[in-house]
Order: structure tokens, then C-alpha cells, then sequence
């Protein structure tokens, strides 16, 4: 029976995060018939209260919702180069043996034209490239200037794995950095995205934070939680919490599941 088993959960294609799923139906079967006090305690690894029971634990991830710590270092701004006029020497006019003095004077003025001319292209040659250095710095530095902005805003900044654990108190995340308790009572939102994906909103110190949780447990702790702190939750009443056709795929795979939509 093991390997039929096996065999049709493989064509509907069953995993781990399924058997989750019928664990949390059991839970939410059992919460709707006798309370938070009719599920079965879960052996767990952190210190708990007298009165708080574990009904999940296992690994998991996360990510906070926020703007990095460590803002990126402002750049120097780009200053435009001064570029100098470059002037042109004044030809020496050295007029021909035997010219005329009419000649000479009327060679002489178009040297000096020529001159007063080739001055005129070298200046406004040289504001036209400080200009073009000008715009070019100011775009330069106000590109740096957007990147560290965008650098700035708020994004899913994930933290180092580490196990999640669901009791009737909190949800507490421990990784080699850090041991996190976040009461249920501080919840101010909950939403299970994804079977395996639950996020959350809550306030502590004043402060309030937004978390992506990816954990196989996802679906009992949003049961548990909403159960305690959002009984009118769309999500638990209309029992979309589950996966469309999920029982059908029990039903396929042989495996026992309690209506609870």
C-alpha cells in the first residue's frame, strides 16, 4: 500500500508542502471543534512559558520589509573642467619688396581681420565646451545622486535561515544571529500568499515591521494567528487559504483530510 501511495501521490504531484497542508487542515478541524486547547503539542527547542504550548516548528527563512542599514556613501560630485581659451598668435605681416603703401595698409588690415577672427572661433569654441563639461557633470552627478536614492529605497531585505516556530503566544524566529519572539497580540496584519509564503505586520518599540516568512509551516502558524487575533479574516472564513482543488488531490493521493471549506 506504501508504494501505491506513492505512486498516485506522484501523479498529482505531492510534497512536502502538501502533507503541511493536511496537517494545518487537522489543526483548523480541531481549533473550530474545541478551541486553541484541542491541538496536540509540538516538541520544540526554545524556552517556553507555563502557559504556552508549541504546535509547529522547522526551518524556514524571512525578509523584512525596509531600507538598508548602512546607507551607501554619497560620490564626490563631478566638477566641470575649466578649459582656457586658446589664442591664436597675430601673423607678422611682412610686406613684399616694392609694395605700395596702399598695399601694404590693406594687407595689414586683412592680417589683423584674420586674426580678430581666428579669436573669435577659439572663444567661442572654448564656451561650448564648458557648457558640454558643465551638462556633463550636472547629468553625472545627478545620476549618482538617483542611484543612491533607489540604492535607499525600501525593498525584502532576507535574513540568514534559521527555524521558525508557532506556538499559541507567538511566532519565534531564531537564527545564529538573533532570537526573535513576535506575540500574536502584536500582529496588525496577516496574509498567507503562498502556501508556503506568510506575511506579516507588526509593531514593536513604537516601530512597526513588515515580514515575508517562507516556511512549511506558513499555513499553521496563519491558522493559529488568525485564529487568536483575526477571527473575521477573508482568508479563513472563505477558506482560500487553501490551494484550489486541494482536496480533490487528497482524494487522488490517498490521503485522509477533514473538510474545512
Amino acid at each position: 500500500m506504501a508504494d501505491v501511495e506513492r505512486a498516485l501521490a506522484a501523479q498529482v504531484g505531492w510534497n512536502w508542502v502538501d502533507d503541511h497542508l493536511v496537517y494545518a487542515c487537522e489543526m483548523l478541524s480541531r481549533l473550530r471543534a474545541g478551541g486553541i486547547a484541542a491541538l496536540e503539542p509540538y516538541p520544540t527547542s526554545i524556552l517556553m512559558d507555563d502557559q504556552e504550548t508549541c504546535f509547529g516548528e522547522g526551518s524556514g527563512v524571512w525578509a523584512a520589509f525596509r531600507s538598508p542599514e548602512l546607507p551607501p556613501p554619497p560620490p564626490p560630485p563631478i566638477a566641470p573642467p575649466v578649459i582656457a581659451a586658446v589664442t591664436p598668435t597675430t601673423p607678422v605681416f611682412v610686406p613684399p619688396r616694392g609694395s605700395s603703401r596702399r598695399d601694404i595698409q590693406r594687407a595689414r588690415t586683412a592680417a589683423n581681420a584674420a586674426a580678430f577672427n581666428a579669436r573669435q572661433r577659439s572663444e567661442q569654441m572654448a564656451v561650448q565646451m564648458v557648457r558640454a563639461a558643465a551638462e556633463a557633470a550636472r547629468v553625472a552627478n545627478a545620476a549618482a545622486a538617483a542611484a543612491r536614492s533607489q540604492a535607499m529605497q525600501p525593498r525584502w531585505i532576507p535574513e540568514p535561515s534559521g527555524r521558525i516556530t508557532v506556538t499559541n503566544r507567538r511566532i519565534h524566529l531564531t537564527n545564529q544571529y538573533r532570537s526573535s519572539p513576535i506575540p500574536l497580540t502584536a500582529l496588525e496584519h496577516i496574509e498567507l500568499t503562498q502556501p508556503d509564503r506568510l506575511r506579516i505586520r507588526f509593531t514593536e518599540a513604537a516601530t512597526s515591521h513588515y515580514l515575508e516568512l517562507a516556511t512549511p509551516w506558513a499555513a499553521p502558524a496563519f491558522l493559529v494567528a488568525s485564529q487568536a487575533r483575526f477571527p473575521h479574516h477573508p482568508q479563513l472564513i472563505s477558506g482560500s487559504w487553501l490551494p484550489h482543488g486541494f482536496e480533490e488531490r487528497c482524494h487522488i493521493a490517498g490521503k485522509a483530510c477533514p473538510r474545512v471549506r
